[in-house]
């Protein structure tokens, strides 16, 4: 279980990471709208296609990004009223079967969000804002990426589940 503590730490700054590019970019998209609004209010002339740039790029870079550290901090619903109830055979046997039917779906969406993201690089998608065409198939990949990381917190889950003999939801280091 040590080694595995390790690779779960290793795995925490990839999604502490993810973090702060969440939130440099949430605080980016604040100073974009307060100067676009600015400009507006005392030039009467806003940046242009400032709603398509926080649409495209902004957004999408404070969500994603975070997912993997938001899905790991507990605060996403995950029936624990219910399961507390039971003993920990049946804790087990509902925390791996949810843990396992995650791991699928998540492993579809990765593949249907990563066909997506190849179809945006083969095309070499972009939008237009105010006259000009913008790359946006980068960003993209953030979405495959994110439902990965997920995948890789559950099979953390899955592995301590295996190994412990008290069943959680959560990945939680035993000290």
């Amino acid at each position: 279980m040590n080694r595995v503590n390790k690779l779960y730490r290793i795995f925490g700054w990839v999604k502490v990471l993810g973090l702060w590019i969440s939130g440099i970019s949430l605080m980016g998209m604040m100073i974009f709208i307060v100067v676009d609004v600015v400009f507006r209010n005392v030039s009467s002339n806003s940046i242009n296609g400032a709603f398509e740039i926080v649409q495209n790029y902004f957004m999408p870079l404070s969500v994603f990004p975070a997912l993997a550290y938001v899905y790991s901090s507990g605060v996403l619903p995950k029936m624990d009223l219910i399961i507390e109830k039971l003993n920990n055979q049946m804790k087990k046997v509902i925390i791996f079967s949810r843990v396992i039917i995650e791991i699928f779906i998540l492993a579809l969406m990765f593949q249907f969000t990563w066909d997506y993201a190849m179809y945006g690089l083969e095309r070499k998608m972009s939008f237009p804002a105010s006259g000009t065409m913008y790359i946006v198939y980068p960003l993209f990949f953030l979405i495959p990426i994110s439902f990965a990381l997920i995948i890789i917190e559950n099979v953390f889950i899955l592995i301590k589940n295996i190994m412990e003999k008290h069943p959680s939801f959560l990945f939680k280091e035993e000290k």
